[in-house]
């Protein structure tokens, strides 16, 4: 049985994770069937999916955790299609509300580990004909883009294209599915440089990255200290909120979605990122659902920010991440200077990871995060400071409209992961023209979350107005308060 061995970075997933914090995310995908589909169209479609039993990585993978955690892959047989792909249908009238309730559950529950890390859930019986699919993978297995980026495999732009491949056939490499594990890719060029030098070599280079990395986060610590706008943002240096306590395993999900061309707009008039938009808006919105709580802290309220450093169309499973931390600025009501404000944060925080060669990224990273998962490890999540109060991510998909065996992809959510101290995870991703925000939350920490997904609408209509820029639609109706 071939074996590849985890690096820390994908391998910390696995040592964090709780029953009561599991280390899972989505996609969830709303599909409407093709014009004159039969009745028995999402049926008939599962039965075909039955019928294929090859399965590519990472979807034949097994997690062997002792002594050291690594993959192996296992043989077609062994694996049991019938406990993966499960196929149900919502209670009538089944509206966004009774597909958030089962989503909210589902995504509540660990994965098997004895059993490769995922589940494919087949959903009908939402209204007009609609239908969905919950891909559920683990974060030790695979980022966020790295699963956009599985999507882009599996669907197509063409609407007449049949026979598809479904997810676990199609996997994440080439083009057949492969049946040898594959190399996990740590940062950018850093794994294919290393592969260039013997043993001697990688020594040196690792040896040379490491001391790189001690340095840039000592001068990281130094600048935060002389820093006196506020700007830079280390770990540790948020105030306690609602969403940084001890979590529960119950979840609730939330969701609003806009045009896309609406963030670009405003990027476009103040020169920053649709990224600065987005978390300038959310901040907005964090100023009044706090303030209807009656908890807004007195310290700043900061985003843990995912950064994507994975090779362009690198065809690799593991997770190429690193992490900024930046201020939301909540303290700030006018919505321009909190824009400006936000934008100078994400700068300042980026400056040092740009300045680091690709192969010192993922020290740094580990390094950045080191006592934070200190604590998760020893289960000291949701005591005390927290390093940040919620993560954030901003997620490039795809651009063209796609379809799956005819079937319009109408809607691509991410239901993400929760831990201990950090009971909010807030995900924005772009899909044919669309910005789909998604919020996870612990049902227990913070109630009424839909009232937060909703404020994000008043608070970037403020940003807009601010600018003096209109918009040609309103935001799609709230969908229900998931949980």
């Amino acid at each position: 049985m071939t074996k590849t061995f985890l690096n820390l970075f994908d391998a910390a997933w696995f040592f964090v994770e709780r029953g009561d914090a599991p280390a899972h995310f989505g996609p969830l995908i709303i599909l409407s069937p093709p014009q004159a589909a039969a009745p028995t169209y999402v049926a008939d479609l599962v039965a075909q999916w039955r019928e294929s039993k090859s399965f590519a990585s990472p979807f034949d993978y097994v997690l062997r955790k002792r002594p050291i955690p690594c993959w192996s892959a296992v043989s077609d047989q062994d694996i049991d299609l019938d406990y993966h792909l499960r196929h149900v249908a919502l209670p009538a009238p089944g509206g966004e509300r009774e597909l958030g309730v089962l989503i909210s559950h589902l995504h509540s529950n660990p994965l098997d580990r004895r059993r490769p890390l995922w589940e494919c859930h087949v959903i009908e019986g939402l209204e007009h004909g609609r239908f969905a699919i919950y891909l559920k993978l683990h974060h030790g297995q695979l980022d966020g883009v790295a699963a956009a980026r599985l999507i882009g495999r599996i669907f197509t732009t063409d609407p007449d294209a049949r026979d598809l491949l479904p997810p676990w056939s199609a996997g994440i490499r080439g083009n057949v599915p492969a049946r040898r594990p594959v190399a996990v890719e740590t940062a950018g060029t850093a794994m294919s440089a290393l592969g260039r030098f013997g043993v001697v070599g990688r020594f040196c280079l690792a040896t040379s990255s490491l001391a790189v990395a001690v340095r840039a986060i000592s001068a990281m610590a130094v600048a935060v200290r002389s820093d006196r706008t506020g700007d830079l943002t280390r770990p540790f240096q948020a105030a306690r909120t609602p969403f940084n306590q001890r979590i529960g395993g119950q979840r609730r999900f939330a969701t609003q979605h806009y045009e896309l061309a609406r963030f670009q707009r405003v990027a476009k008039a103040a020169n920053v990122t649709v990224n600065d938009v987005f978390l300038t808006a959310f901040g907005g919105a964090l100023q009044r659902y706090l303030g209807e709580l009656n908890a807004v802290p007195d310290g700043p309220i900061v985003g843990q920010i995912p950064v994507n450093v994975r090779e362009l169309n690198a065809e690799s499973m593991g997770n190429a991440l690193a992490f900024v931390f930046a201020r939301l600025r909540t303290d700030i009501v006018d919505p321009v200077v909190r824009l400006r404000a936000v934008h100078r944060s994400t700068v300042a925080a980026k400056s040092f990871h740009r300045a680091l060669p690709p192969s010192a990224v993922t020290p740094f990273t580990m390094l950045l995060l080191g006592p934070q998962m200190a604590m998760l490890l020893l289960g000291l999540g949701g005591y005390g400071r927290p390093a940040a109060n919620l993560i954030i991510s901003n997620v490039p998909g795809p651009v063209e409209r796609l379809y799956f065996n005819g079937a319009r992809v109408e809607e691509i959510y991410g239901p993400s992961v929760l831990f201990h101290g950090q009971a909010l995870n807030v995900t924005m991703s772009s899909y044919a023209g669309k910005a789909v925000i998604s919020l996870t939350a612990c049902s227990r920490s913070l109630p009424h979350v839909q009232r937060l997904a909703v404020y994000i609408a008043g608070a970037l209509e403020e940003i807009e107005q601010a600018f003096g820029l209109e918009y040609s639609s309103e935001p799609v109706a709230p969908q229900g308060d998931f949980e």
